[in-house]
């Protein structure tokens, strides 16, 4: 059986810009079929010591009114958006330094399973922290951008039938359970498109492509009945030929085209080599996505 999708702690990163409204928004409606039991948020204010690119001129120094001012707006902005859990037990932290390396150590110090930042549109800023955050994390990392639709009605999963996407799938599915049975799982699979000149044809080849299709449809089938037998009606596949640069553009072409509320995609495991590579796919998804949430388990 699928587990329930629990987050016993999140940490939530906002920038104080106009990115914070759909990351308060989205996380406020995600709480309600998902429990969230400890919620923080935190805001740094990059400084001269930060690596990223500074939002401030260089040389000046956090004063003490800057971080005060800042701790009043993040409360402010959570109390207006969150107001239930803004009442009762949400921690605010501001720290001033490099955001990755601020998020990264609050997450560890709460043992947090799930951090969650904002992507502007206009901006890859936001796109280099996520990849990064990803990369050094072992928590579940949830990137919202900035025109998301507040909604949860079909989630797109992308698989290759590794370990990797079979945690999303179970993830996606567990989402599903407590969101309601109006939600929709879709699993897409992108595969090659063999080179005709390659082979010997006894047939013509929109046959020999059909046949293709056919078994990789049955290989779906087989992998549905292998890993999550009891689901196999609760998934709808799309099956695509590889006909583009990358399979990142696939997947937000397919997911635009459902009408995807979530992107829930797998990651590389927990060990220190495997932080460390994030794939090519997920990257690219996380740079050109302005619209959809993405949820990247590990």
């Amino acid at each position: 059986m699928i587990q329930p999708f629990k987050v016993k702690e999140a940490v939530v990163g906002l920038a104080l810009d106009r990115a914070d409204e759909a990351v308060l928004k989205y996380l406020n409606f995600f709480n309600g079929p998902i429990s969230i039991e400890g919620l923080s948020f935190l805001h740094v204010i990059p400084n001269t010591r930060a690596r990223l690119p500074l939002t401030i001129a260089p040389g000046v120094e956090i004063s003490k009114e800057d971080e005060e001012k800042a701790s009043r707006e993040l409360s402010e902005k959570v109390a207006e958006a969150i107001p239930a859990r803004a009442a009762s037990d949400i921690q605010y932290f501001v720290e001033d330094g490099s955001p990755l390396e601020k998020l990264l150590a609050l997450a560890d110090e709460k043992k947090a399973d799930l951090l969650v930042i904002g992507k502007k549109a206009d901006t890859l800023a936001h796109g280099i922290l996520s990849k990064n955050l990803i990369r050094q994390t072992k928590a579940n990392v949830m990137v919202i951008p900035e025109h998301t639709t507040i909604a949860l009605k079909k989630i797109l999963v992308p698989v290759d039938f590794s370990d990797n996407s079979t945690r999303a799938l179970k993830t996606a599915l567990a989402i599903k359970e407590q969101a309601g049975d109006k939600v929709k799982v879709f699993a897409i699979n992108i595969y090659q498109r063999p080179n005709l000149m390659s082979y010997k044809l006894d047939m013509t080849p929109e046959r020999f492509e059909q046949n293709i299709q056919e078994n990789h449809e049955k290989g779906f089938e087989k992998f549905m009945k292998e890993e999550l037998p009891e689901y196999a009606d609760a998934v709808e596949p799309i099956l695509i030929w590889n006909d583009m640069p990358d399979v990142a553009h696939h997947i937000m072409e397919s997911a635009r085209e459902i009408g995807a509320n979530l992107i829930v995609a797998g990651s590389k495991g927990h060990s220190r080599l495997a932080l460390m590579l994030l794939g090519s796919t997920t990257e690219t998804l996380l740079n050109i996505n302005t619209s959809i949430p993405v949820l990247v388990v590990k």
